[in-house]
């Protein structure tokens, strides 16, 4: 009875608590001298600058114990050299038959070979950084309702292009034309149609503001107005230049495709005023607005 019981007994607390094996050690890392054979055989090559080299390359001293470096200068010919990089389970092997004449460069060629054999993941930084971006171009066709830069309302279109100069500034040039028909003139029976063709170079500055890019511009319009009497007893048209200061808020978003929004302020510096004749033949006037408003809106193609 004794001996059933102690078999049944606790075991001891030394022996419940199970043993965890222990970690295995960490690879040690070697010199590469240690992982190296060498035979500079006709070559100017030596084992020490070799090694400095790789090791420049690599940008360590040491490499993974398991590399295995055997580097074979030709026998008879100076500009050959073969190499093998080795791991278990695998092999590199590598020839040069025309190396520089010069011994450093033979060396730094051979060197960087080896170096990317052992570690490719140096290659990026090898690699030139990329060009910087082409500053972006795009062209801008746009519908536009136009409030007093004619007199009135008036309705027409614009196609402009836009040159990205840095990240934050573009170039633009935008050709643009208006139409406003019926317009009166107080004291006069007539009426007139105005039409206006311009240019308008601006500058723009502004990024991108989550999904938009938006840009604040400002710059100039020089064009010509054309205005054509109808219904006076004596019907005339006449043609005169347009100057203005221009400038506001340019939004450009991605709706299926991009689109551009644009919100300006014209500002009269020469424009012509309208002119007619009452029956008693004073000179009756109308004139455009000292602040008028330009609103476009329409797809962008971007190349």
């Amino acid at each position: 009875m004794v001996a059933i019981l102690s078999l049944a007994g606790p075991v001891p607390a030394a022996r419940a608590q199970e043993q965890e094996p222990a970690p295995a050690p960490a690879p040690v890392e070697r010199p590469l001298r240690g992982a190296m054979t060498f035979a500079a055989g006709a070559t100017c090559l030596d084992a020490g600058r070799l090694e400095d080299q790789v090791q420049a390359w690599l940008g360590v001293e040491r490499v993974p114990p398991d590399v295995r470096l055997d580097v074979r200068g030709d026998e008879r010919d100076p500009r050959a050299v073969a190499f093998r990089i080795s791991r278990p389970g695998s092999a590199h092997d590598r020839r040069f038959d025309r190396l520089p004449e010069s011994c450093s460069d033979a060396t730094a060629i051979v060197g960087l070979a080896i170096a990317l054999a052992i570690d490719a993941s140096i290659l990026p930084e090898l690699l030139p950084a990329p060009a910087p971006a082409k500053p972006g171009r795009i062209v801008a066709i746009e519908a536009s309702a136009g409030f007093e830069v004619l007199p009135g309302a008036s309705v027409g279109g614009s196609v402009g292009a836009e040159v990205r100069l840095v990240d934050w500034l573009a170039g633009r040039v935008d050709v643009e034309a208006q139409f406003s028909w019926g317009n009166a003139i107080d004291g006069t029976s007539g009426q007139f149609d105005a039409s206006l063709a311009a240019a308008a170079p601006q500058l723009c500055s502004g990024g991108a503001v989550g999904p938009l890019r938006v840009e604040l511009c400002s710059g100039a319009g020089f064009g010509l107005v054309h205005a054509q009497g109808h219904g006076f007893s004596t019907s005339r048209g006449s043609t005169g230049p347009w100057i203005v200061a221009q400038g506001g808020l340019r939004v450009v978003f991605v709706a299926g495709i991009p689109w551009t929004l644009d919100f300006e302020g014209v500002f009269p510096l020469h424009v012509p005023d309208f002119r007619a004749e009452s029956s008693s033949g004073a000179a009756l006037y109308r004139s455009i607005s000292p602040a008028a408003a330009l609103l476009g809106a329409g797809p962008v193609f971007s190349f």
